[in-house]
């Protein structure tokens, strides 16, 4: 089987890292993958996986200009690759996908995966994926949900959900990162993902404030790196954002928390990927969040309340029985979204649209 994956961008986040999950699985199957987006820093990790990688002109909402130039790109690509499948990943690239296919008149199956969006683009995304995709896969039971509630018909929504784990890193590993970091003995809460106006990470500042003790670090690196880091200066200087950290296990390993504060997710993998190491989770529970991850399982607040933050993490650090709690509970839980059941589905979802069936899933 011929895959080719579209996508905005390979900039570090959940959905590229799920990209390049896919990738992995298929090559080892022997598949032929090859992955189109604007370049960014996981190319290499694209790569790594054993795909091909087709870079594209950077598209936007607003650069009709840009937008045709990606759509021609990628139709060259579909020309000379001829896939079966066509994986898009959101809106946009599912719309360039569509528009690419649609200049090459070759009849490979358009598999749009939904990932989320914001609580007001779902109607946008309904009306466009109804036009160009016979069937849409969503990373969540709640992404479904939206998207149902926003006009797409529920028999051509078929959910997988995100899967993701962590093996342990090793003590030398998370001692270096450690160095690499000039962290001191102090217990350290962690956040991780980009940094962007959907993470609300100015609630995770505000309850840094709050908090005496422990260290407060960000991973990730986006558009707002100077408007927060600025921010945390202003807030007491409590919190560092130390850029986009590869050794995420390692990380995790030497959190005493780690805090997610967004304001909307599809189901993020980050999140997942520390709970199936044994950390200690607070986070909003918003969007994806509740379906899959138990209330016993981590530590759930509303989101925009940096008091509720704050509390969790306090009493995580105080009350050790309560913290090793949510720690075992954590790694039970993780079974449930353990990454091969997710490959299983999406594998068998590709064939069943290349055979014609009327359900993927």
């Amino acid at each position: 089987m011929k895959v080719l994956h579209v996508l905005p961008q390979l900039a570090p986040g959940g959905m590229e890292r799920l990209v390049i999950q896919l990738a992995e699985d298929a090559t080892r199957r022997g598949d032929l993958v090859a992955v189109a987006s604007a370049p960014g820093a996981w190319v290499t990790r694209v790569v790594r996986a054993g795909a091909q990688y087709v870079p594209l002109p950077t598209s936007s909402r607003c650069g009709v200009f840009r937008m045709a130039a990606a759509t021609a790109r990628l139709a060259v690509c579909i020309s000379r690759l001829r896939p079966g499948i066509v994986h898009a990943h959101n809106v946009r690239a599912a719309t360039l996908a569509w528009l690419a296919l649609a200049a090459t008149r070759h009849h490979a199956v358009l598999i749009p995966t939904l990932h989320g969006a914001h609580p007001h683009d779902y109607r946008a995304a309904s009306r466009i994926l109804r036009r160009i995709a016979p069937r849409v896969i969503t990373c969540a039971p709640s992404v479904g949900r939206s998207l149902e509630a926003a006009g797409f018909p529920g028999e051509r929504i078929d959910v997988i959900t995100n899967g993701a784990a962590l093996s342990p890193a090793s003590s030398e590993r998370q001692e270096e990162l450690r160095r690499h970091l000039r962290l001191g003995p102090e217990p350290l809460v962690v956040g991780m993902g980009r940094l962007v106006a959907q993470k609300d990470w100015p609630t995770f500042v505000a309850a840094a404030s709050r908090v005496d003790g422990p260290s407060f670090v960000v991973a990730g690196d986006g558009p707002l790196r100077h408007e927060l880091a600025d921010l945390a200066r202003r807030s007491g200087n409590r919190v560092r954002f130390v850029g986009t950290i590869d050794d995420v296990a390692a990380l995790v390993g030497l959190a005493a928390c780690v805090v997610s504060t967004s304001t909307w997710e599809g189901l993020p993998l980050a999140l997942l990927e520390a709970l199936s190491l044994g950390a200690r989770v607070v986070a909003t529970a918003i969007d994806g969040v509740p379906d899959v991850v138990p209330a016993d399982a981590a530590v759930l607040v509303a989101p925009k309340d940096p008091g509720a933050v704050s509390d969790a993490i306090s009493r995580i650090r105080t009350d050790t029985g309560f913290a090793e709690t949510l720690r075992r509970r954590a790694v039970a839980a993780s079974v449930a979204w353990r990454p091969e059941q997710m490959l299983t589905l999406y594998q068998n979802a590709y064939q069943a649209a290349v055979a014609g069936k009327l359900r993927w899933v």
